[in-house]
C-alpha cells in the first residue's frame, strides 16, 4: 500500500498517489463541449473518492469533428473559462486532471451530417462507414489543431494532456497501426514512417505549451492481432517518443475493430490484461510507465506497483462501480468496495442502446446530481421479499437510510438469477456482486431469513409498514414434453444433457451462454443448434462480450441460425420458418427454450389492496437484467 499512496511525478505534475482514472466516454456530454453539471458531478465524485489524476473523455482538437455524440472540446474563450472553473473544483480535492486530446479521425460521427471521416488510408470504420485518406498537405493544419487544443487545455487549468494513439483507433492510431495504414508516402510503410505524424504532433505541442507541460501517450503495448503492432515494435519506438518529449506512457492493448474485448476486457478476459507488455516496455523506458486493463482489485493494483511492473495504475470501470475505490483502500475498508464484475452491461451496453452509461452495482453512476442517500425521517419496518440482486440492493439501501429491514429468501442461498448467470464459462465474476451485497447486509444489520418462502398472511401479521416485492420470475416454455426443457432447468442442474443433438430456441445472451455451458459439461458427442427470430445473435450484448463469445461458439462448432422461427414441435422433429420458407428438421434429442421469463405476480396480487406501501422491483415487475433489478430496488428503498 505504501507505494500506491506515494507521491508521483510526471513532468511538472506531482500527484498525491499513483492512481489515475481512465478516460471513458459514457454519453454524459452536452452540445457545447464543456462538461455540464451532471458530467462534472460524475468526475468530482471520483476526485472526492481519492483518485490521484483524472483523465477526461476524448477531447476533440476540432470542434467540428465530434467523436461519439456530444464531444468535449474547446470552442472559444468562454469554453476555456468554463473548463477553468471545473478544473479548479477538481483541484480542490488535491486531484490532478488532464484531458485526452485527440482528433477522432475515422471514428468521427461527421458522416451523419454529410462529412466523410478522415483516416490514414481510407477504409470502413468501426461504424462500417467509409473514410477517406488524408492528403499530405492536409496534415499541417491538423498538427496545429493538436497544438492549439493542448495550449487551450493549459489555459483552462489542466495539469497536462494525454494523447490517444492506441488500438488502431482515431487519427493517430490510424496512422501508427499497420492494420489501418497502407500509405506508400513518407507517412506509411515502416514503423518510423507510420509514427511520423505522431512525432510531429508531439513536437508541435511541446513548442506551443513548453517542454515542462506533461504529455502522457496512450498506446497499445501490442495490438494483439496478426498484422498489428507488436510489443517489439513499441519497444523500438519508445526511445524515439521520449526523445521527442513524451513524459509518460500509458500501456493499453488490442485493436478496436478486430479485438475490442482486449481493450475493455470483459468477464471472460484475465485481469491485468496488459502487464506483460508494460513490463517489457518499462525495461526500455526512461519515463514512467502507467498501466490500464482490468486492474479490478486492491490487491492487484498494489502488487503491480510493489513488484515494479508499473509506475502508476489506471483505473476504469472499478471507479464506475465505486467512486470511493481509492479512499476505501487507503482507509482499510476494502470489504466495502462495490466490485466491478466486468459485465459491460451498463457502462457499454446501455450506450449501444443510445442511453447514457450506467452500472449494475452502482445505480448512482451518472446520476450524482439526482440521487443521494437521504436518512428516513421516521424509520419504517420494511419487508423485502426475494434475495436476488434486486432484493438485496433494496434491503441495503433501505438499511442505509435507517429503516428496520427484514429480507426473506425462499432458497438457502442469496443471489437469485445471478447465481444461474454465473454458471456458464467465463461468468463466475458475477458472484462478486452477491458476495459484496451479502457482506453489506451483514454490516448494516439487515435481518435475513433464508429458506423462508414468506406468505402474504405472514407479512400482514408481522406488522410491516412497507413491502418491497423482489420475488422474481418464471422461465417461459412454449411447449412441454419429455424432450423439452428450459435454459434455467439446465443451469439449475435439474436437467442434464451430456450428449445428443440439441436445439436451443432463442439466440439472446441466455441461449448463447447455455450452448457454451452445455459444451463445457458434455461427456459424449454433442451437436448444438441455436435459432433466433431476429437478424442477429446476442442482441443487446456489448461487443466486448459478444465478439469473444461468438468466436468461442464457432470454435466448438455451434450452428447458429438467425431470422429463423420455430413453428411447431412433433417429437424429435421441428418445423422452422426462414425467409418465408418452412422446413422440417428431425433428430433432436432435446429442445431447450431460452425465450425469456414472466413475472411471478402471485404475492403482489395477494397484497396489492392491503393498505400498506407495496413496491414491485426487478423481474417481479418485468423480466430483465440485473441492471434494472438493482435500479428498481434502489429506487423503491429511496421512496419509502
Amino acid at each position: 500500500m505504501a507505494k500506491l499512496f506515494s507521491e508521483f511525478t510526471i513532468g511538472s505534475m506531482t500527484m498525491k498517489n499513483r492512481t489515475f482514472m481512465a478516460p471513458m466516454s459514457l454519453g454524459y456530454g452536452n452540445p457545447g463541449g464543456v462538461p455540464g453539471e451532471e458530467q462534472q458531478a460524475y468526475w468530482l465524485a471520483r476526485a472526492k473518492g481519492g483518485v490521484g489524476c483524472i483523465i477526461t473523455d476524448a477531447t476533440s482538437v476540432d470542434p467540428n469533428t465530434p467523436y461519439l455524440g456530444n464531444t468535449l472540446c474547446f470552442r472559444d474563450e468562454e469554453s476555456i473559462a468554463g473548463y477553468k472553473a471545473f478544473t479548479d473544483k477538481i483541484h480542490a480535492y488535491g486531484t490532478k486532471i488532464i484531458p485526452q486530446i485527440t482528433h477522432p479521425g475515422p471514428e468521427s460521427i461527421s458522416s451523419f451530417f454529410g462529412v466523410t471521416p478522415v483516416s490514414s488510408s481510407g477504409y470502413k470504420n468501426s461504424m462500417w462507414q467509409d473514410t477517406r485518406a488524408l492528403e499530405v498537405e492536409e496534415l499541417p493544419p491538423i498538427i496545429e489543431q493538436y497544438a492549439n487544443a493542448s495550449f487551450q487545455a493549459k489555459q483552462a487549468g489542466f495539469d497536462g494532456i494525454e494523447l490517444h494513439c492506441a488500438h488502431g483507433y482515431m487519427l493517430l492510431g490510424s496512422f501508427l497501426s499497420p492494420l489501418r495504414n497502407t500509405r506508400t508516402d513518407e507517412y506509411g510503410g515502416s514503423l518510423m514512417n507510420r509514427a511520423r505524424l505522431l512525432l510531429e504532433v508531439v513536437d508541435a505541442i511541446k513548442a506551443k505549451c513548453g517542454k515542462e507541460f506533461p504529455i502522457i501517450l496512450r498506446m497499445s503495448g501490442s495490438e494483439k492481432v496478426p498484422g498489428g503492432n507488436t510489443v517489439e515494435d513499441m519497444m523500438e519506438l519508445v526511445p524515439v517518443l521520449i526523445e521527442h518529449g513524451i513524459d509518460a506512457l500509458e500501456i493499453s492493448g488490442g485493436s478496436q475493430y478486430e479485438v475490442p474485448h482486449k481493450i475493455m476486457p470483459s468477464h471472460g478476459e484475465e485481469a491485468g490484461a496488459n502487464v506483460e507488455e508494460a513490463v517489457r516496455i518499462k525495461s526500455v523506458s526512461t519515463v514512467p510507465v502507467i498501466l490500464v486493463g482490468k486492474i479490478n482489485t486492491p490487491e492487484l493494483a498494489q502488487s503491480l506497483l510493489e513488484e515494479d511492473k508499473a509506475d502508476g495504475i489506471v483505473l476504469g470501470r472499478v471507479l464506475l462501480a465505486d467512486p470511493e475505490f481509492v479512499n476505501k483502500i487507503r482507509e482499510g475498508r476494502t470489504e466495502e468496495i462495490a466490485p466491478c464484475a466486468g459485465c459491460l452491461v451498463g457502462c457499454v451496453g446501455e450506450q449501444n442502446k443510445r442511453r447514457p452509461a450506467s452500472c449494475v452495482i452502482n445505480p448512482f453512476l451518472g446520476k450524482e446530481t439526482k440521487l443521494s442517500i437521504i436518512p428516513a425521517e421516521s424509520p419504517k419496518k420494511v419487508a423485502v421479499v426475494g434475495g436476488g440482486i434486486g432484493g438485496m440492493a433494496a434491503a441495503r439501501m433501505a438499511a442505509l437510510r435507517g429503516e428496520d429491514v427484514t429480507l426473506y429468501e425462499k432458497e438457502e442461498k442469496l443471489g437469485g438469477q445471478v447465481l444461474l448467470a454465473a454458471i456458464p464459462p467465463h461468468k463466475s465474476s458475477l458472484l462478486k456482486w452477491i458476495q459484496y451485497l451479502e457482506k453489506e447486509l451483514l454490516r448494516l444489520h439487515v435481518n435475513v431469513e433464508r429458506g423462508h418462502a414468506v406468505s402474504a398472511e405472514k407479512i400482514l401479521k408481522s406488522g410491516f409498514d412497507a413491502v418491497i416485492l423482489a420475488n422474481g420470475s418464471h422461465p417461459v416454455s412454449l411447449k412441454e414434453g419429455e424432450n423439452i426443457c428450459t435454459a434455467h432447468q439446465i443451469l439449475q442442474g435439474e436437467t442434464a444433457i451430456p450428449e445428443g443433438n440439441v436445439l436451443i430456441v432463442g439466440g439472446g445472451m441466455v441461449g448463447l451462454e447455455t450452448a457454451e455451458y452445455l459444451d463445457s459439461v458434455k461427456s459424449g458427442d454433442l451437436s448444438l443448434t441455436v435459432i433466433e427470430m431476429k437478424n442477429t445473435m446476442g442482441e443487446g450484448m456489448a461487443p466486448g462480450n459478444l465478439v469473444p463469445a461468438m468466436g468461442r461458439l464457432k470454435k466448438i462448432g455451434v450452428t447458429m441460425m438467425t431470422e429463423t422461427k420455430l413453428k411447431c414441435i412433433s417429437g424429435d422433429t421441428v418445423t422452422l420458418e426462414s425467409a418465408g420458407q418452412e422446413k422440417e428438421v428431425s433428430g433432436f434429442t432435446k429442445i431447450v427454450f431460452a425465450v425469456g421469463s414472466k413475472p411471478d405476480t402471485g404475492l403482489y396480487e395477494a397484497l396489492k389492496d392491503c393498505g400498506k406501501e407495496i413496491y414491485t422491483v426487478g423481474d417481479a415487475k418485468e423480466a430483465g437484467q440485473a441492471l434494472q433489478a438493482v435500479a428498481d430496488g434502489t429506487a423503491a428503498a429511496m421512496a419509502l
